[in-house]
């Protein structure tokens, strides 16, 4: 490499420092301190970090100035803390800065720069750097700041969990102890009835209230596992709106709570997913009754904001309360899984802490926004806004209010049960003989291929078909019955009666070849309901 061409008077007048500049193995270089910051001096080692094989080079890449060597984004800034610290720090010390160039192969790097300002009699104030190529220990702290941020991370998320695992544990348990304790109650108090009603009511209340934790869990699941399919539906809000409330009167009434309705909506007809609608509105709900004292106040409103010309009309419900209220600090988080703000232990409420993350993530699916307002000791406000197609024409049919229950067929139906649980068979067999069918049950999927094939057409009149099985699951038995080739078994309805409750169970059942899919625990007058519209259907096709 040839030696660097400096101005002749310099170089005349410091033949010293040229020569053990070059030695140097790393960048050293001068330059003016005053505009337009000429360069004195390189040595080669900073010529080799800018990827320069000689001065020629340098000068075409840099044009010999410090603002040329420095990168256009970064060179302000820079100029601006050398200055500043130019001013503010002791003549003994080196003034560092960091910055970005771009060298002649156009890579870009980082170099730390190392300065001080000094003054020469023959060229007044000039700026002495020593620079080294940073890019590879940035590169390495950056990767160690990202690791260190994913550990606190990962940290934060496991304490986070293992809060709710112990909250959850203890809610689980709340509901359990009282199933277990009133059922007890209940054997040894058979000959009084009264005492047995109360106890069995509140075994049936704290089952329910089990249940609902378990849901919970499987929605958020659900929501955060995968895409999400949101079903559009004909649909009256005030309809959906009052069949919310009217699955909270008993309860306000029990606590002595007043339960408002405020709704002034227009007789639209909009797409919604009406299941995800209610659930939205229920969570909101239920939160407000558990957490207003008794003799509160709790209120539901809902107004149509307006309409758009592309057929959208929004929409916005209020759930408000007089309830004790959300301290501020807890608000930010008030809508992350896995958070509350007082454990049951606490508060006397059980819950996952998971309802109000449902409600933000359903309406985050749907397009819409929730908003809070809340003091603590006064109550708070949720508001809910949701943009919604309007229907531009519905049936009569779908437009109607939900068909009443059909009337059970005039002859027993027969039904087969195949369930590998015999508490569980016991359960489903009492229970659909009282509702006036004919059982028959099996213990595995193999047995269910079996006993239709055994039996002539038409001998069963439906299947209710278990999923998870020892030897042949649901979805394999039924894909074996659908195989046979005999006049009914393309027709006999089966229907997924399992603990498999997620919308991707349900598609799973659907692709099998069966005709419905009923979650466990069921409710018996809903699954009475499924099995005579099922049947009916069988019997006009």
């Amino acid at each position: 490499m040839d030696t660097p061409q400096m101005p002749a008077q310099f170089a005349e007048s410091l033949p010293a420092l040229f020569w053990l500049g070059d030695l140097m193995p790393g960048g050293l270089f001068i330059y003016r301190a005053e505009a337009p910051y000429e360069l004195l001096y390189i040595n080669r080692a900073a010529l080799s970090i800018f990827g320069c094989d000689s001065p020629e080079q340098f000068k075409a890449l840099t044009g010999f100035t410090f603002r040329g060597l420095v990168h256009p984004e970064d060179y302000e800034k820079i100029q601006d803390s050398i200055d500043r610290q130019i001013a503010e720090t002791a003549h003994d010390k080196l003034d560092y800065v960091q910055y970005r160039i771009i060298r002649r192969d156009g890579a870009v790097r980082w170099v730390s720069d190392y300065g001080r300002l000094v003054r020469l009699p023959e060229y007044g104030d000039v700026y002495v750097v020593f620079i080294t190529d940073a890019t590879e220990r940035r590169r390495a702290r950056e990767k160690q700041k990202q690791t260190e941020l994913a550990l606190a991370h990962e940290r934060q998320t496991n304490e986070i969990k293992s809060a709710f695992l112990f909250n959850m544990s203890h809610d689980v348990r709340t509901p359990m102890n009282a199933i277990v304790g009133f059922s007890e109650l209940a054997m040894r108090h058979l000959d009084e009835p009264e005492k047995l009603r109360g106890y069995l009511d509140k075994t049936v209340t704290s089952s329910r209230q089990l249940l609902r934790l378990i849901d919970d869990m499987q929605e958020l699941e659900q929501l955060e596992g995968g895409p999400v399919e949101l079903r559009s539906e004909a649909t009256d809000l005030t309809e959906q709106i009052e069949l919310v409330l009217d699955m909270f009167r008993i309860p306000a009434a029990e606590k002595k709570l007043t339960l408002e309705k405020d709704l002034a909506l227009p007789p639209d007809t909009v797409l919604v997913d009406q299941g995800r609608f209610r659930r939205i509105l229920s969570n909101l709900l239920s939160n407000a009754v558990k957490f207003t004292p008794p003799g509160g106040r709790v209120t539901v409103s809902a107004r149509r904001a307006g309409v758009s010309d592309s057929g959208f009309a929004r929409y916005v419900f209020r759930v408000s309360d007089t309830g004790i209220g959300i301290g501020a600090d807890f608000l930010p988080r008030i809508f992350d899984s896995f958070e509350r703000e007082a454990s049951s232990t606490v508060s006397g409420n059980t819950g996952t802490g998971l309802g109000l993350s449902i409600v933000k993530t359903l309406l985050n699916l749907m397009g819409g926004t929730i908003t809070v307002q809340s003091t603590k000791g006064e109550g708070s406000v949720f508001t809910v806004e949701l943009p919604l197609r309007l229907a531009e024409s519905v049936s009569e049919e779908s437009a109607a209010s939900p068909a009443a229950p059909v009337a059970a067929p005039h002859d027993q139906a027969r039904i087969l049960i195949v369930e590998d649980i015999e508490l569980n068979r016991m359960l489903a067999e009492e229970l659909l003989e009282l509702s006036g069918f004919l059982t028959e049950s099996v213990a595995d999927g193999c047995d269910a291929v079996e006993a239709f094939r055994s039996h002539p057409a038409g001998y069963y009149d439906l299947i209710l078909m278990d999923i998870q099985m020892p030897v042949m699951n649901g979805y394999e038995a039924t894909r074996a019955i659908r195989a046979l080739k005999r006049e009914d078994a393309q027709k006999i309805p089966i229907i997924a009666l399992s603990a498999n409750s997620r919308e991707e169970d349900r598609r799973r059942s659907m692709e099998s070849g069966m005709n419905n899919h009923v979650a466990k625990p069921f409710d018996i007058d809903y699954l009475t309901e499924i099995i005579y519209r099922s049947i009916e259907k069988h019997g006009e096709a």
